[in-house]
Order: structure tokens, then C-alpha cells, then sequence
């Protein structure tokens, strides 16, 4: 955060002097936006969602006998009041144990995403230093700013490059 500070402070600094703005080039990067339209991250979330299908399919079967259990005990017919008990308790545990399992899983699922989107973090750097140099940028400004210009936003030639980038993957 100091740094973030300090950065700005200088940039500040130096854009104000007059002769500077004069040979400065400034360009905008919209991350977020990045990461939220960028063709890279729908291929991870598609890949995250193949590789835990199983065990989310297994969560839907665990629903499905939760809801069969509760329909039997609602009809309760030719229970006895110790097997509706016993009953209840086997609907309870089975539903602490989906929590727990659904839970879990959801757990996995963001901790890989989150290590794939730091993988794509690094890729989308080495993109923007790829376009900022292209287009001889002196600076590139990616976060914490209140307005831009949208002569300065370099966000779309981005992720023109990222599509570009997965059409020559594939």
C-alpha cells in the first residue's frame, strides 16, 4: 500500500512538470475487466468445472436421497415413533454431511481457480508490456483511478490480443 503511495506520488510529481507532459505517453488498463471478459478466464472456469463434475455430481445424488428420506418421513406411514426418530437423526447427519462435503468442495474450486487466474496474472502482464511497448507507453496505469479517457484506455486492444492468443492455441 506504501507503495501504491509512493508510486503515485511521483508519477504526480512528474507529470506536473510541463515539459514532462509534453513527452509523456499515458495509457489505461482496465484489469478487472480483464479478468472478467478475457477468453482465458472462461477456458478456466470451464476446465475447473470438468474437473470437479464428479464430485459435484456426487453432491446431487446426496441431495436427491436427503429429499427421498424427507418424502418418506413426511408421508410416515407404517412408522413407528422410534423409526420416524431414527429417521430424522439419518436425515440430519446426511445433511450435515452434504454441507460439509458441498463446503469442501467449494473450497477446492476457488483455491484452483485462484491458482490459475495467478497463472493468467502473469500472462496478462507480459500481455500489457507487449501492447505498452508496442505502442511505446511510458506509462501504463492499472488501478486507482477515478476517470479515463476512453483515448487512453488500452483495455480492448488487450484482450484483442488475449482472443488472439487462444485462437492461435487453438
Amino acid at each position: 500500500m506504501l507503495y501504491r503511495k509512493f508510486f503515485t506520488f511521483l508519477v504526480v510529481l512528474f507529470l506536473s512538470s510541463p515539459a514532462a507532459i509534453a513527452d509523456v505517453s499515458v495509457a489505461y488498463v482496465d484489469t478487472a475487466r480483464l479478468l472478467q471478459d478475457a477468453p482465458q478466464v472462461a477456458q478456466i472456469k470451464e476446465s475447473i468445472r470438468t474437473e470437479f463434475n464428479a464430485q459435484d455430481q456426487r453432491l446431487v445424488v446426496m441431495q436427491k436421497q436427503i429429499r427421498e428420506l424427507e418424502e418418506q418421513l413426511a408421508r410416515g406411514t407404517g412408522l413407528t415413533t422410534e423409526q420416524q426418530q431414527q429417521l430424522q437423526n439419518g436425515i440430519s447427519v446426511r445433511k450435515l454431511k452434504f454441507k460439509h462435503a458441498r463446503d469442501e468442495l467449494e473450497q477446492n474450486k476457488q483455491l484452483r481457480f485462484s491458482e490459475e487466474e495467478e497463472h493468467f496474472s502473469r500472462i496478462l502482464y507480459e500481455v500489457i508490456i507487449q501492447v505498452a511497448q508496442d505502442r511505446k507507453l511510458d506509462l501504463v496505469i492499472q488501478s486507482g483511478v477515478s476517470w479515463v479517457s476512453p483515448r487512453i484506455d488500452i483495455t480492448q486492444t488487450v484482450l484483442e490480443r488475449l482472443q488472439a492468443m487462444m485462437d492461435e492455441k487453438n
